[in-house]
């Protein structure tokens, strides 16, 4: 059967100039669309509507321009389709009124009349797109997505914008701190930029970047997580990127590694900046090709993943600093967002303490006690050095143990025994923080320091205390030339 053949027997006309094909797109954005429809012929008028309410969510019709115009105040469709010669008031001055009483309206002119100087009016109008008559409805049905589009766009991301700040707010508050993040988050999620999140531990890091993955399209694909910090330097490479059967001692078979099984997915490498330097070089290529080879192998491998890293310190002045590498840096930093601590927003606390409490409650089983107003005084004068993740251990603790009225002493009891030294307590013994202007390093190296003094020298302890992974710990006071003391 010839072309000439198939194209007529995929598509009929009917009396009314309105032409059909068989197999038309399935545009599922539009379902929620409102659409005004503009036409003074009444058979195709209802033939045209009937068609649109197949795909669209609604449509309204109008048999001229005055008519549209009352339908636009009342019902305020999201698109307008008109034919440009009708009676009352023709398609190009409506199209002249809508650009002056609803300018952010797209204007789809649906006609046979093809006049040069007509049409430059309407172009001049800003009208969204011409389809001609006899209508194809894939062209209208195109037509109607491509110039729907930027509303479509605003809804999905104010959307998003509502989930993720859900998210974020149960996590760590509503405060303009956090409303700042929604906004970053928003914009990237749906990218295929690499995120770089920067905050102390317990900040909320992992629990984000968990947040951008389930709000992008690679939600249904995997989200793997590797702990840098956590793994031993000998076996990085080998965890990251596989290994081939004895390609090193123990290699007893080959091994699929973390970036091959978040291929199509999302990669969180969390404290990045614990890194051995010798893998950043792999790292890097793998982060900019997305390829790899894995250990004692020759054959290359490529996949399609994002990259989404964690640093508990500012990983710019790291590089700066010669402890990691500039072009790495840049490569995983096409955005950057950063997590305040939780000392930094106070208004915070008190919300999400009334919510660890209540879950906690759940879990155990009991009723919801009372927080006085001298215990939330209390937990806001706590400096939180494992922030979020801390104040929610310690309200574990008072749930579990407390009775049904909550004050100050009930928090600091739990509180000392969770090694927190509230901000306001009075320590002769203690050394004044260094004074400013200072660099953030002087900065940690200070508050490892006290942090180790309050544990008594003990190293295991103390990264408990600050929520800190033990390797990353370590390796933080052997940056700073910090004496060891016991495990």
């Amino acid at each position: 059967m010839s072309d000439l053949a198939l194209n007529k027997q995929d598509t009929c006309v009917n009396s009314n100039g309105f032409s059909r094909k068989t197999q038309r797109p399935s545009p599922n954005e539009l379902k929620d669309l409102t659409i005004l429809l503009v036409e003074d012929e009444e058979e195709l008028r209802r033939e045209t509507a009937a068609f649109l309410e197949m795909y669209c969510g609604r449509v309204i019709q109008a048999p001229n321009g005055r008519e549209a115009l009352a339908q636009l105040d009342l019902q305020r469709p999201d698109l307008v389709i008109s034919d440009i010669r009708m009676p009352v008031m023709d398609g190009l001055e409506l199209a002249a009124r809508l650009k002056t009483h609803s300018p952010a309206t797209p204007l789809i002119f649906c006609t046979a009349f093809t006049e040069t100087s007509y049409l430059l009016k309407a172009i001049e109008l800003g009208v969204a797109a011409f389809v001609r008559k006899p209508v194809d409805t894939d062209e209208l049905l195109g037509a109607i997505a491509k110039a729907a589009l930027p509303l479509l766009q605003r809804r999905e991301i104010d959307g998003l914008s509502g989930e993720l700040m859900a998210s974020i707010r149960e996590q760590m508050g509503d405060t303009p701190a956090q409303r700042t993040l929604v906004e970053q988050a928003t914009r990237v999620a749906r990218t295929s930029f690499n995120i770089l999140l920067e905050g102390e531990t317990g900040t909320g890091k992992s629990r984000l970047a968990a947040i951008i993955h389930a709000l992008s399209p690679r939600r249904d694909a995997a989200f793997v997580t590797l702990q840098m910090g956590a793994l031993p330097m000998n076996l990085a490479e080998s965890e990251l990127f596989g290994h081939s059967k004895g390609a090193f001692t123990g290699a007893d078979r080959n091994r699929t590694g973390l970036a091959e099984n978040a291929d199509g997915g999302t990669m969180f490498l969390d404290d990045i900046e614990s890194c051995p330097t010798e893998l950043q070089v792999k790292l890097l290529r793998f982060v900019e090709e997305k390829k790899f080879t894995p250990l004692g192998s020759t054959l290359e491998k490529k996949v399609d993943v994002r990259i989404i890293a964690a640093s508990n310190c500012n990983l710019k002045q790291e590089a700066l600093a010669g402890r990691f590498r500039h072009d790495l840096y840049y490569r995983l930093a096409d955005t950057t967002i950063s997590l305040p601590a939780l000392r930094e927003t106070p208004e915070a606390i008190a919300p999400l303490a009334q919510k660890f409490l209540r879950e906690s409650c759940d879990e155990l089983g009991r009723g919801l006690p009372l927080l006085e107003p001298d215990a939330y005084a209390a937990l806001a004068g706590m400096p939180w050095p494992g922030n979020v993740r801390q104040l929610k251990s310690v309200i574990r603790r008072i749930a579990l143990h407390a009775g049904n009225v909550i004050g100050a002493a009930d928090i600091t009891l739990q509180a000392d025994s969770a090694g927190i030294i509230p901000a306001t307590a009075a320590d002769n013994g203690t050394p004044a923080p260094p004074p400013f202007p200072c660099c953030m390093d002087t900065l940690e190296r200070w508050s490892l320091e006290q942090a180790l003094r309050y544990c008594g020298g003990k190293r295991m302890k103390t990264a408990m205390m600050l929520g800190m992974n033990y390797y990353t710990f370590r390796r933080r006071l052997e940056k700073h030339g910090i004496a060891a003391g016991e495990e």
